[in-house]
Parts: structure tokens; C-alpha cells; sequence
């Protein structure tokens, strides 16, 4: 049998269309169940929370189980034996790792099986919603928030610990107000303090979700936008405008600075970016030592959280770093902590250099892979939120479209690696 049938037996429309509809499903479900939980039909706790993801990454591995090549597994074994092994030196070790991997790859699987269309039609389809319930927040606050009861929601989750001072008085997510004493950075005296978080909760993916669809429209719209990347482009500003995301607003802003650039496709700017970074922000923390001191946040703001990571990343030893040592201070607030000390440096830069060297498969692949490590870069600076399956279904699921649209004529598709399989290899963190 021919590859294009393969493919086609593999792929047919109501697949093409599943992925689609599990990527709706990752973004809005806890909206859903935080609705529930304020209705108190049912307590919401971590345990149902989880069973609803599992089963949303559970269908779409069945979705995409006979696309799953061998050099794909291998590299899934290797990398929980590497696990297992270092948990018995770092009982610390969290196997959440291996989640957040697997959601990139099923839904960059997913995404290998739909097409642009499908692709767009999601984005779409999420950005009403988004827009929809963000304005219904904005505008009615006190509806939104007896229809949803978000801070007793992340409570329940164990995010949020009962005692944590409510500063917004309301019960939004901690970070949808920055209080007092703090202020908007875009147009405060039209929205005030407020964050809009939408479905997704919180404003900090809000902020992500905009940045991923403007990597989008970076990546697909071949120079010259149409009408329907003009207005995705519009919209992802306002998502970032609505949230007060200035992460948002800066990645957009590093996006379309690199898209501009000559050095826009080549694969070692997607692979040294994030170790760049990563240097940069130990050495902030190394000017920024406190002998003594644990590091902590000290002033909650961006050069705050920034400082924070820097300093942890420059306090550790070398047992941290490749993750055969706990890490002395928690790591959830910064996201290269996190990767380092759950996965190691050898297998963190395994799949750094995997996501990196692959030669991409279409014109669209290769900027999107870029997009996506100044995405990360960037992210990884300020906490790990970009392993959310709210947003990152959404990103890898894109990214794979990319590398199925129709070349362009100055386009030659890169040669099928004997190691790719049918649905691609095992995209890696871009981190």
C-alpha cells in the first residue's frame, strides 16, 4: 500500500475533524467543571480534574495510536526509564513531565491529521468563545463571577491555599486583579485593575493563548494576510490587551522581530534561543545573590518573577541541574527550574535538539518552529505555563497543521527521515 493511501486510510474526515474538537475540549473543560463546582452539583477536586484531562489525552492517543512509529516509543521508554532511575536518588522528581511531553506529542500527532482549514476553524471557533465570555467578565462582573467562583475553584485544586488574603475582594483568580497598589499596563482608565481570564480561568493563559494565535498568523499568512489574518491578528492583540498580559505583548513583539529577520528558519536560532535565555537569567540571578537567603519572590511583578528565576537557577548545584537532587525551593514559578529539575540537562537538550534539527516539512513548519522556541524562551522565564493543556493543545496542534499545508513552488519539502514515522517524530519541548 502506497504511503498517500496509508495516509488516507489513516486520516479520514471524522478524524481530521476529532482533533479539533479535543482541542475546544483542553481549553474550555475547566470553565465547565468550575461552573459545576459552583453550582456544587459536584466537588471539583484535582482527582476529577485529572480524570477529565487523561480522557481528552486518551482519545487522542487512540486517535493517532497506528501513526505512532517505533523510534517514537523508544525515545517515550528512554526517557521514563531515565525517570524511574533518578527518582530513587530524587524522590522529588515529578512524573508530570511525562504528561506535559505526551500532550505534545498526541496533539502535534492530531494536528499531522488535519488540515488548515480545520486548523483555522478551531482558532476560530476558541476565539469566540473566548471573546464572548471575556466580555461577559468585563462588563458583567458580579454575573460572571456567581456563575463561576474561580478562586473557590483553584482552592479545591490545591492552587490557591484557603488562607491565601483575597486582595481583589472577589473571586476571580488570584492574579485577575494586581491590587492596589499596582496597576494595568494597557488602558487602565477604560478596564481598571481588572484581568480578564475568560475560559481559561486565569489571565496568564489568556495572555499565552494570544501569543500562540499570533505565531499562527505569523507562520501561515505567506506575507501577504488576507482579510482572515488581519482580523486574527487584531484579535490576538486585543486577548493580550484584555488579559494585561505583558509576557504577551513582549513574546508578539520578539515573534515578529525574529519573523522579520533573515535567521527567521534557521534551525540553530530555534535550538540556542532558549539556552541563550537560560544563561542570561542565571546571571541576573548571580548579580542578584543573597547569601543565605533561599531564593523566594520578593516584589510580585514581572522583573520580580524574573529576579526569582534567575536566582534559583544560580543557587543551585549540579545535582539540581541535571535533576539528581531535589531543588531546595519549589519551581512551579519558573518554568526552566522546572524542566531541569524533573528531566535533566542531557535530556532536556536530547529534546531541545530534536524539535530543533528535524528539517521541517513545509515552508509554515519552519517559521512556526521558530515562533514556537521564542514562545517558550520566553515563557520559561516566568513559570511553566506553558504545559497546560488549555493552551498547549492548541500550539502543537497547530504547529502540526503547519507541517501538512501544500508547499509553496519556492518550497522543497525536507526528505521523510527513516525515524519520523507516519505522523512525524516526537516534537520535544522547545526549551
Amino acid at each position: 500500500m502506497s504511503l498517500a493511501v496509508a495516509e488516507r486510510a489513516a486520516s479520514p474526515a471524522d478524524l481530521r475533524k476529532g482533533g479539533k474538537y479535543l482541542v475546544i475540549a483542553g481549553a474550555s473543560f475547566n470553565l465547565a467543571l468550575c461552573f459545576i463546582s459552583t453550582r456544587h452539583w459536584v466537588h471539583v477536586g484535582n482527582p476529577l480534574i485529572a480524570l477529565v484531562e487523561i480522557m481528552i489525552m486518551g482519545t487522542g492517543f487512540y486517535m493517532i495510536r497506528n501513526r505512532i512509529d517505533r523510534p517514537a516509543f523508544w525515545i517515550i521508554a528512554v526517557t521514563v526509564g531515565f525517570l524511574l532511575g533518578a527518582k530513587l536518588v530524587n524522590p522529588a522528581i515529578s512524573f508530570k513531565i511525562v504528561h506535559d511531553v505526551g500532550i505534545m506529542y498526541i496533539f502535534y500527532g492530531l494536528g499531522r491529521m488535519a488540515t488548515e482549514r480545520t486548523a483555522r476553524s478551531t482558532i476560530w471557533i476558541i476565539m469566540v468563545l473566548v471573546l464572548l465570555v471575556g466580555f461577559m467578565e468585563l462588563v458583567l462582573t458580579g454575573l460572571y463571577s456567581q456563575m463561576f467562583n474561580i478562586w473557590d475553584y483553584y482552592v479545591q485544586k490545591g492552587v490557591i491555599a484557603s488562607d491565601t488574603v483575597n486582595y481583589s475582594n472577589t473571586n476571580l483568580f488570584l492574579s485577575g486583579n494586581r491590587g492596589a497598589a499596582a496597576s494595568r499596563t494597557f488602558f487602565q482608565s477604560i478596564f481598571g485593575s481588572h484581568r480578564v481570564s475568560s475560559i481559561f480561568l486565569e489571565p496568564d493563559s489568556l495572555g499565552n493563548f494570544s501569543a500562540i494565535v499570533f505565531a499562527w498568523c505569523l507562520s501561515v499568512s505567506r506575507n501577504q494576510p488576507g482579510r482572515r489574518y488581519v482580523a486574527l491578528y487584531g484579535l490576538s492583540v486585543l486577548c493580550f490587551i484584555l488579559a494585561d498580559s505583558r509576557f504577551a505583548s513582549g513574546c508578539c513583539a520578539a515573534m515578529l522581530l525574529l519573523r522579520l529577520s533573515p535567521f527567521c528558519k534557521m534551525p540553530m536560532v530555534s535550538f540556542i534561543l532558549p539556552i541563550l535565555v537560560a544563561t542570561a537569567l542565571t546571571l541576573v540571578g548571580s548579580m542578584h545573590e543573597l547569601p543565605g537567603v533561599l531564593p523566594a519572590i520578593i516584589n510580585d511583578d514581572f522583573s520580580g518573577r524574573l529576579v526569582f528565576s534567575g536566582r534559583l537557577l544560580d543557587y543551585w548545584n549540579v545535582g539540581q541541574w541535571f535533576a539528581l537532587a531535589p531543588s531546595q525551593v519549589y519551581t512551579a514559578d519558573t518554568g526552566y527550574a522546572y524542566v531541569l529539575n524533573n528531566l535533566g540537562a542531557i535530556l532536556t537538550l536530547f529534546y531541545l535538539g530534536l524539535f530543533s534539527f528535524r528539517r521541517p516539512l513545509t515552508h509554515e513548519g519552519a517559521i512556526m518552529k521558530s515562533m514556537i522556541s521564542v514562545y517558550f524562551a520566553t515563557s520559561l522565564c516566568i513559570g511553566a505555563s506553558v504545559f497546560t493543556i488549555k493552551t498547549a493543545a492548541l500550539l502543537w496542534f497547530l504547529y502540526g497543521v503547519t507541517e501538512t499545508i501544500r508547499p509553496a513552488k519556492t518550497w522543497r519539502p525536507a526528505p521523510k527521515m527513516a525515524w519520523a514515522g507516519r505522523a512525524g517524530p516526537l516534537p520535544g519541548a522547545a526549551i
